[in-house]
């Protein structure tokens, strides 16, 4: 996947960091990339909205400091990283922080960690995504053969004829079939009980017509 650097200017970041020479240098870097840039401490409770990339001291965070739950963030976050505590590095990796920055913070690198930060941020987006597409498709296919079986026991059909009669029935409504196979398993569409001998006879292939 390539990636073209982009350009933060007009951005929004928040830093979550005390007063001292590591918050003046990353506010000053952001400043020259043209970034409205935030300062806030104490920390808070901080929500998406507020920013379109957050930076946070991971020596100093706690439970609860974000409005999302660990391991999902709506945003970029960089940490802060000073202490090699076990105890700071578990829970600044909880967080899923983007990119790192380690504590001092000199002259250079804010650059740098924005631009992995957005990057991995957008590369994470895209794979949940992907996921929640298959995972979609998965829960349609079993929708579908879940559907074809409670047809197979309430009309007495094969499954092959189960199947073709989800399939006629989604094409004369037109709508998908995972749409017609909700409808089956909520119960909200069945064969008429009279028709149903002629259609066991037909989709099982021992007629000739309707």
């Amino acid at each position: 996947m390539t990636m073209r650097i982009p350009n933060f200017r007009g951005r929004r970041a928040l830093v979550l960091h005390r007063a001292d020479r590591n918050q003046a240098a990353i506010v000053e870097q952001l400043e020259r990339l043209g970034i409205d840039v935030r300062v806030r401490w104490p920390a808070e409770r901080v929500r998406a909205s507020e920013a379109d990339v957050l930076f946070f001291d991971s020596d100093l965070g706690f439970d609860g400091l974000f409005a999302w739950d660990a391991g999902a963030p709506p945003l970029p976050l960089i940490a802060l990283l000073g202490s090699e505590a076990p105890g700071r590095i578990e829970w600044t990796l909880e967080q899923e922080p983007a990119a790192y920055l380690l504590k001092p913070v000199g002259s250079t690198g804010v650059f740098s960690a924005l631009s992995i930060a957005f990057h991995s941020f957008a590369q994470r987006q895209a794979r949940k995504a992907q996921l929640l597409r298959l995972q979609a498709r998965l829960d349609g296919r079993n929708a579908v053969l879940l559907a074809a079986a409670t047809l197979m026991k309430r009309c007495d059909l094969a499954a092959d004829a189960a199947l073709r009669l989800l399939r006629t029935e989604s094409m004369r409504r037109r709508v998908p079939l995972e749409a017609m196979s909700a409808l089956v398993l909520d119960g909200k569409w069945l064969p008429q009980a009279k028709s149903r001998p002629k259609l066991v006879e037909r989709l099982s292939g021992g007629g000739s017509g309707g």
